[in-house]
């Protein structure tokens, strides 16, 4: 299985035929429109850095409503959440992506998460072997909350997203603030491959995407 980073909250994830994108951002926010063709897009919201799929290459299905979707091997549950920590009212809907690959690695995108996650959602999400979580704070969750998210799931793999890099064109917090709290983290440059074997030997290690 292999991943790799856009920028923001966007993703690939390739898998036995699936090449999933997550959250596709447009050119206002600062990072390059990735130039591939994925099978599946995923949304987690309607805002402009989050849903831009028009700009994606090919033919593909788009999943931007909660329920669950069953493509074959590929299962995905969008979850309802917030995009703040009062029930939409400022920033509206939010939805966490629950993802079983043909590998059976099952992998959360939390999108942009405004609050803290309830006891059903910790249930539903039991399990999991990767998260793609937000920690710039400002729009979405911080490194705090952050931390106490995955502390609680107890994931093996954590792709920290949403914060601020060199491209962004708006102001987030810093990996820094995220990545002190663990003590294994590593850094790639472009496809992080991994079997879920030996994924499955990880405890909450942060893979941070070079740019």
């Amino acid at each position: 299985m292999k991943f790799w980073w856009f920028g923001h909250s966007s993703f690939a994830i390739e898998d036995d035929g699936i090449f999933l994108v997550t959250d596709p951002f447009d050119k206002s926010v600062g990072y390059p429109i990735p130039n591939v063709k994925p099978t599946h897009v995923t949304e987690s919201h309607q805002h402009f850095d989050h849903n831009a799929h028009n700009l994606l290459r090919g033919n593909f299905e788009v999943i931007k409503e909660p329920g669950i979707y069953n493509f074959g091997t590929l299962r995905i549950e969008g979850i309802p959440s917030y995009h703040d920590e009062d029930k939409g009212a400022k920033r509206g809907p939010n939805i966490i992506f629950k993802m079983k690959f043909p590998s059976s690695m099952i992998v959360a995108h939390f999108g942009d998460l405004g609050h803290m996650i309830d006891e059903n959602t910790v249930k539903k999400l039991e399990n999991i072997d990767a998260v793609m979580i937000p920690i710039g704070g400002v729009f979405t969750i911080d490194a705090k909350r952050a931390t106490e998210i995955v502390n609680r799931l107890k994931p093996h793999l954590i792709f920290p997203m949403h914060y601020m890099t060199k491209y962004v064109s708006f102001e987030l917090g810093k990996l820094e603030n995220f990545t002190s709290s663990f003590k294994d983290v590593s850094n790639v440059k472009g496809a992080f491959e991994v079997k879920l074997e030996d994924m499955r030997k990880f405890d909450r290690k942060v893979v941070i995407f070079e740019m």
